[in-house]
């Protein structure tokens, strides 16, 4: 299996295909804070064959045995991490901060905001274009439920983005892009840039 982490985040992008557009919310550099990161587990699925030269493995290309990726950051936003999971609720009080709100889990009413998948793209913190992108396109946000507050460690929290594997008679028709991640630039024929306004890639200018 292939762990990779990045910890040199610029931002978050969910982005949720709604009526031929991208819905987009942001994690914007002062909400994750410099401790944060994402990993990424990919084990591609092998195929074993036996020649004279003894036994090898190789990759079969487009098949998973294991497709995982989370990411870590500060509890001290329950709106942030309660809008990536499409559960998060406007504070209703009189002088709430623009911070404000809860996140509901279970319970009479149904939290899940339609439910659906969002396509996730963290964004390097270095890069003029989308050279050291990482996305995953269709992930159903879930918080691991192990938080702990309080305590000499600082309280975070780990949202696992549990990315589906593409799958050409489900998926090819739902807007999103046609393969399960990408690591790196967005086209190879030109610079492009993700616009965290639009959801969309457009050549970089200049």
């Amino acid at each position: 299996m292939a762990t990779k982490t990045l910890s040199q985040l610029h931002r978050l992008v969910f982005r949720k295909r709604v009526n031929n557009a991208w819905e987009v919310f942001t994690i914007e550099p002062q909400d994750l804070g410099q401790d944060s990161y994402i990993t990424f587990n990919i084990a591609p699925r092998k195929q074993t064959r036996s020649s004279a030269v003894g036994t090898t493995e190789t990759p079969i290309a487009g098949t998973f045995d294991a497709l995982s990726a989370s990411v870590e950051f500060l509890a001290d936003n329950w709106k942030i991490i309660g809008e990536a999971l499409g559960k998060w609720n406007q504070a209703t009080y009189n002088g709430a901060a623009a911070t404000a709100g809860n996140v509901i889990l279970g319970g009479a009413d149904d939290l899940c905001a339609g439910g659906g998948y969002y396509s996730v793209i963290a964004q390097g913190i270095c890069d003029d274009g989308s050279t050291s992108d990482v996305e995953f396109t269709r992930c159903i946000p879930s918080v691991d439920d192990d938080v702990a507050l309080g305590g000499s460690d600082t309280a975070t929290v780990a949202l696992a983005l549990n990315p589906i594997i593409y799958n050409a008679s489900e998926h090819a028709s739902d807007g999103y892009p046609a393969y399960t991640a990408r690591m790196g630039d967005n086209s190879t024929t030109e610079n492009q840039r993700l616009n965290p306004t639009t959801g969309e890639y457009t050549a970089v200018q200049g």
